[in-house]
């Protein structure tokens, strides 16, 4: 059984060349993955989004159209650290879908 890994190309959004954080490690190391033969482009799940209700077990929904309408707050956008836009918003909404991807697949095949 191959190991289940789980990557989408919304994980790697474009961001500035210079902010302090890495966007683009998500698709590098995909990209190593797939160059250095460890796995097939095909073989890697791509997870959904994450789904509003689930979502809003951790946020208020109010806070959630906010953040992916781009309609935050000053404060709450300073808080983020990281320049909204529409993919970063999909990106994160899709991060959250690939946890719970990871986690059921860890289940089903016995990796936890």
């Amino acid at each position: 059984m191959p190991l289940p890994l789980i990557y989408h190309e919304d994980y790697s959004p474009e961001f500035p060349a210079d902010h302090r954080f890495p966007m683009d490690k998500f698709r590098l190391l995909r990209d190593y993955l797939v160059d250095s033969g460890l796995t097939q482009d095909s073989q890697l799940l791509r997870p959904p989004l994450c789904p509003a209700d689930i979502l809003a077990l951790a946020h208020e929904p109010g806070y959630i159209e906010r953040y992916m309408s781009g309609e935050l707050s000053r404060e709450d956008q300073r808080r983020l650290g990281l320049p909204w836009s529409d993919a970063l918003a999909r990106r994160t909404v899709r991060a959250v879908g690939g946890s719970l991807l990871a986690a059921e697949q860890a289940l089903e095949h016995g990796l936890a």
